[in-house]
């Protein structure tokens, strides 16, 4: 039977990323969370967004280091995922039971349309027909769509997410800034969503998350990419270089190359992850959210082999602010000097990183292994509990 295990969920480089790379900003959230929480609310779990596999070793893994806590019966209804079917989510529930799965295609279910978006609300009443519509099977489709679309808009606010694609950000025949760039903008808005607590006398307290950890996981390329997608990231780096006369002496020093136009024609694996993450803090900002200059946007490459030739995947972390004054009680236009001193400070440091390829020289594949084989264990424990 087809099961929805991702081809590199075992692999130990994957799960380098995992321990090395994840586990750290994901532990940092959890001390900012429990010394910000409010205080007439009892202490609260994380709660997480992730694109895992029927394996959830993300999951698992922050299980396993005491990040995410199951509640007190064993659930893990503090997560969220997608995943392509509902026959792959139940099987992913198997091993982090209890969690709220999605089946389908996040980016579509994400754009759906719904006239009612600014209105959902924990509970909502039974979807019915437009006008003009009969109980057509089609008609039933969309409908369970839109439901589902509510339900995962229900579960914001997230303190981490885990946007882990594997595949292009960017698509040569999706016009411009393309179906995931606008699925970025819906759910970082709707990070902007109250987070409802119980607190010890059973009352409700709404908060508003101040910050969030985001991991971000994407191919570079494509290689066919179109003239708008180019012009649109080149324009990222000219801007950059435009407003900081550093920034332009750091790029060639960087580059050996005098403008964005010759590095992309030079060394395009270079120009793509100089350019790339200036759209995910173009879109965070334009949400009112920034990056946190004290821990920058930082990038990890790994090589997979294909039948086409290697390629690279290149694994984004940063701890992200929510803008202060919130833009609701800010003039129309203004973004506050903190937010663009820091939105300055992180396109240098992107500039300034050294490259960051892991690989299996780079790893201790025995220490790794071990760790793998640990979280392995704890997913196996919990199909166990499965009667």
């Amino acid at each position: 039977m087809e099961t929805g295990f991702f081809k590199y969920e075992d692999c130990l480089l994957k799960h380098y990323i995992r321990t090395q790379v994840w586990l750290p900003i994901c532990k940092n959230r959890k001390k900012v969370v429990m010394s910000a929480r409010a205080k007439k609310a009892r202490e609260r779990r994380l709660r997480y967004f992730t694109f895992c596999a029927a394996g959830a070793i993300d999951v698992l893994t922050l299980d396993v280091e005491k990040v995410i806590k199951p509640s007190e019966n064993g659930w893990f209804d503090v997560v969220c995922f997608f995943d392509r079917n509902e026959e792959y989510v139940v099987e992913t529930q198997k091993r982090i039971p209890g969690a709220v799965g999605f089946p389908g295609n996040f980016t579509k279910i994400a754009l759906l349309h719904d006239l009612e978006e600014e209105n959902v609300v924990d509970e909502l009443a039974p979807l019915l027909p437009p006008d003009g519509e009969g109980d057509t099977l089609e008609t039933q489709g969309a409908q369970r769509e839109l439901a589902q679309r509510r339900k995962f808009i229900q579960q914001f606010p997230f303190d981490i997410i885990n946007l882990d694609l594997e595949e292009f950000l960017f698509k040569p025949n999706d016009p411009i800034p393309g179906r995931v760039a606008n699925a970025l903008r819906k759910i970082f808005a709707w990070q902007r969503r109250p987070l409802l607590l119980r607190s010890r006398g059973s009352k409700t307290v709404s908060v508003e998350l101040e910050g969030f950890s985001l991991m971000f996981t994407t191919q570079v390329g494509p290689p066919n990419l179109g003239e708008d997608y180019l012009g649109m990231l080149s324009y990222y780096l000219e801007r950059n270089i435009r407003e900081d006369e550093q920034l332009g002496l750091l790029f060639r020093e960087r580059t050996q190359q005098q403008d964005p136009i010759a590095l992309r024609a030079a060394n395009f694996e270079k120009f793509f992850k100089l350019s790339m993450p200036k759209t995910l803090l173009n879109i965070l900002m334009e949400e009112d959210w920034y990056v946190d200059p004290e821990s920058g946007v930082r990038l990890y490459d790994i090589e997979r082999p294909s039948k086409d030739g290697s390629y690279k995947i290149v694994h984004s972390v940063m701890d992200v602010k929510r803008q202060n004054p919130a833009r609701e009680k800010r003039p129309p236009g203004n973004v506050p000097d903190e937010v663009a001193n820091a939105y300055r400070q992180v396109v240098r440091g992107i500039f300034l990183q050294d490259e960051s390829l892991v690989s299996d020289t780079t790893i201790d594949r025995e220490d790794i292994q071990a760790h793998l084989n640990k979280v392995l264990g704890r997913g196996k424990k919990y199909m166990g509990n499965i009667h």
